[in-house]
C-alpha cells in the first residue's frame, strides 16, 4: 500500500515540478543566455551528426587530459570535449582526473600540494581510463610541453578554437567551482558549456552560484529525478550496460517501470531532462544510442569520421 501511495505522489509531483522546474531557477534568463551562446549545447544527435563528448579528450590520439588529446578531439570534429578539474596549491585550476599525481603522471602526491610552476616539471604518463583498441599514437613522439598538465585556460582555448562544447566534470569544490565559472565567462563561453558531476552537492553549488547552464549527473538513478528537476536545465547519465540488460526492475517512475532503454529515455525526456548512457565506445552502441534518442554520446574511442565510414 505504501509503495502505491508513493507512486501516486510521484506522478502528481513530477508534473508541476517539470513546468516550474525549480523556484530558484530562472528559465527565461537561461533561454536568453543560450540564444547568445557561442556553441550549440542542444544540437540534434543523429548518425550523420553524432554528438560525441570526448572523454578526457580523444584518447586514441594521446594520453588522457593532455593538450594532445584535447587538440585531437577538436580536429576530429567532436561535439564536446570532457575534462576534470583540480586546484593547485597557489589556486590555479588544472585538468587532471585524480586527486593525486601518481596514476597519470611521473610525479607523486596531491595536486593541491604543488604550485602550477611546480606541476610543470611533471608530464602525463601513457595511462588511459579504458582500453583503447584504436590507439594511433606513439607516446615517445610527444614533447614534454605536450604532456604537461593543462590549465583550464588552455583547455577552454582549444574548445573555442574548434567550436567544441566544454563538458566540465567537477570533482571537488573548495573554490574550484567559482574559479571554473569565472574562467568560462572570461572565455566568452557562458551558455556554451555543461557542468557535470557524480556528486549532487557540487551540482547544487553550481546553481547556488547563479550558474544557469545545463547540470549533468553521472551514474544517475531514477531516485535522482526529483532533485534534478529541482535544479532545472538538467541532464542525467545512466550505465551503458542498460543497452543489453532488462531494466524493468532497476528504474522506477511512480507506477511505471520502463522495460527497455527506449522507454527509459522517453520517460526522462517527457520530464524535460536530457539523457545519455556511458560510455559509447563501439559503432554498435552508437547506433543503439541514436536509435533510442539519447541526447549525446560520451566516448573514449569514437569520433564522427568513424561513424561515417
Amino acid at each position: 500500500m505504501g509503495r502505491i501511495l508513493a507512486g501516486i505522489l510521484l506522478v502528481f509531483v513530477l508534473v508541476p515540478a517539470q513546468k516550474g522546474l525549480a523556484m530558484s531557477f530562472d528559465m527565461k534568463a537561461a533561454k536568453k543566455m543560450y540564444r547568445h551562446a557561442m556553441m550549440d549545447v542542444f544540437a540534434k544527435n543523429t548518425m550523420k551528426t553524432p554528438r560525441f563528448s570526448a572523454h578526457r579528450g580523444s584518447q586514441a590520439y594521446g594520453p588522457e587530459n593532455t593538450i594532445v588529446s584535447f587538440e585531437a578531439a577538436g580536429r576530429n570534429g567532436v561535439w564536446a570535449i570532457e575534462t576534470d578539474f583540480r586546484m593547485t596549491k597557489d589556486g590555479e585550476i588544472v585538468c587532471i582526473h585524480d586527486k593525486t599525481l601518481d596514476r597519470t603522471t611521473n610525479g607523486s602526491g596531491n595536486v593541491s600540494d604543488y604550485t602550477l610552476a611546480e606541476l610543470r616539471q611533471f608530464k602525463v604518463q601513457e595511462v588511459n581510463s579504458t582500453v583503447i583498441s584504436n590507439k594511433t599514437y606513439n607516446y615517445g613522439n610527444f614533447s614534454h610541453e605536450e604532456l604537461r598538465i593543462p590549465t583550464i585556460d588552455e583547455y577552454l582555448d582549444i574548445c573555442v578554437k574548434y567550436h567544441c562544447v566544454p563538458f566540465i566534470e567537477l570533482k571537488e569544490d573548495g573554490g574550484v567551482i567559482a574559479k571554473v565559472i569565472a574562467a568560462v565567462k572570461r572565455h566568452g563561453l557562458e551558455g556554451s558549456c555543461i557542468y557535470s558531476s557524480s556528486q549532487m552537492a557540487l551540482l547544487k553549488e553550481v546553481r547556488r552560484q547563479g550558474c544557469l547552464e545545463v547540470v549533468h549527473l553521472i551514474s544517475a538513478q531514477s531516485s535522482d529525478i526529483m532533485a534534478m528537476l529541482e535544479l532545472g536545465n538538467a541532464s542525467m547519465a545512466f550505465n551503458i550496460k542498460d543497452f543489453s540488460m532488462s531494466i524493468k526492475d532497476k528504474y522506477r517512475f511512480g507506477r511505471k517501470n520502463p522495460a527497455t532503454p527506449r522507454d527509459l529515455v522517453k520517460m526522462i525526456h517527457k520530464l524535460g531532462i536530457l539523457v545519455c548512457f556511458r560510455a559509447i565506445d563501439t559503432l554498435e552502441n552508437v547506433r543503439n544510442a541514436v536509435d533510442v534518442k539519447l541526447d549525446y554520446l560520451p566516448t573514449n574511442t569514437m569520433w564522427p569520421a568513424l561513424v561515417r565510414k
